[in-house]
């Protein structure tokens, strides 16, 4: 079993046990933490820190922030430990997930391209004589190493492209045979896939741990006399790294092509987290195109709250002008009727009052 040592940056004070969550779904033995207020420039570790890390019984590093390759090359070199910053975590959790050939192409594919750029500074070092020992590869094997890189993520590119094909004219098959689209979103653990399986009737696996959903599963579903095809999607995160929103894009473009977006979020969490996750969602769905369309927000997890009104009109403050909420608890079988009565009457273009959370608790 891999020993860490977990560096997390003082951005992140309000998130750390969720920081330390993802670690934990790869890592369970994690012998130390280290908080940073402001990354050193060249090994983003204070250097005090470097020389007491050197002694450590640990196997790797792993660093929740996007760490420049320079860095990770001049700690490696001074502390001969393996470094992982928080992109290569996340794509590992990934990793451990992915079923489908086109989720794990996908995580191949944002890997090449997170490790490239380290590769081509490895070069830079190479050519300066300065990398050599625990990572002298040499200068030749380098650039042949990155090479073939640039070779195998050209040849994943054209597969993920046939995949995307595929999957795109399945969609359209779907829209001609007049089937709406309502798509599920949501952070990791908020019940995404618990939701999916209760409308749909499933038993897709879900667990505590993050991104048990890596590939979109899509399925009809029955809203009265009216047919749909809902989508689970891969849970988003804080921070998303640019190269996972582009390695996901066929997960994402189900939820560009939706009518109606059911936005999950764990309402049990403390109202800044959950005002941080709405933002952060809104982001997201306007970074790849999607304004405008309706969004239901499904408060989840009402079960584990007292005070369920007052929750729920501290949230409502930051409800945007086309999202209605709806509280829910996709677990105990909470208000899922009304969630359907509701994604009906949007499909058949009926406007939603504001207030109907008031006329459920009232």
């Amino acid at each position: 079993m891999n020993k860490v040592l977990v560096v997390l940056p003082h951005k992140y004070k309000y998130y750390y046990e969720e920081e330390l969550s993802l670690v934990k779904t790869i890592y369970k033995d994690i012998v130390d933490r280290i908080i940073v207020k402001k990354p050193n420039p060249k090994f983003y570790i204070p250097y005090n820190r470097i020389e007491k890390i050197k002694d450590m019984d640990i196997d790797k590093i792993i660093i929740m922030d996007r760490v420049k390759p320079t860095q990770i090359i001049n700690i490696t070199r001074e502390t001969e430990k393996e470094v992982i910053d928080r992109v290569l975590l996340i794509l590992e959790i990934f990793n451990l997930h992915a079923g489908s050939l086109e989720a794990k192409l996908q995580i191949e594919m944002a890997k090449l391209k997170h490790q490239l750029p380290l590769i081509k500074e490895a070069i830079r070092y190479a050519k300066l004589g300065e990398l050599h020992g625990f990572l002298g590869a040499g200068r030749y094997g380098y650039e042949k190493y990155y090479t073939m890189m640039r070779m195998k993520e050209a040849k994943m590119r054209k597969k993920l492209e046939k995949l995307r094909k595929t999957r795109m004219l399945h969609r359209k098959q779907r829209t001609r045979l007049g089937y709406p689209h309502i798509a599920i979103i949501g952070y990791t653990c908020a019940g995404k896939t618990t939701l999916f399986n209760k409308l749909t009737k499933t038993n897709k696996p879900v667990g505590p741990e993050p991104f048990t959903t890596l590939s979109p599963k899509s399925k009809k579903i029955y809203l009265g006399d009216k047919e749909a095809i809902v989508t689970d999607t891969v849970g988003f995160i804080r921070d998303l790294p640019h190269e996972i929103i582009e390695a996901f894009y066929a997960t994402l473009e189900e939820i560009s092509n939706s009518d109606i977006i059911v936005h999950v979020i764990d309402i049990s969490k403390d109202e800044n987290s959950v005002y941080k996750e709405i933002i952060e969602a809104r982001r997201i769905l306007s970074k790849i195109g999607v304004h405008g369309k309706p969004v239901i927000l499904a408060l989840n997890k009402i079960d584990l709250l007292k005070d369920i009104n007052g929750k729920i009109r501290e949230i409502s403050k930051y409800r945007a002008s086309n999202e209605v909420i709806i509280p829910i608890s996709a677990l105990k079988d909470i208000n899922i009727d009304l969630l359907k009565h509701v994604l009906k009457k949007i499909l058949e273009g009926k406007e939603i009052g504001k207030d109907i959370c008031s006329k459920v608790w009232a």
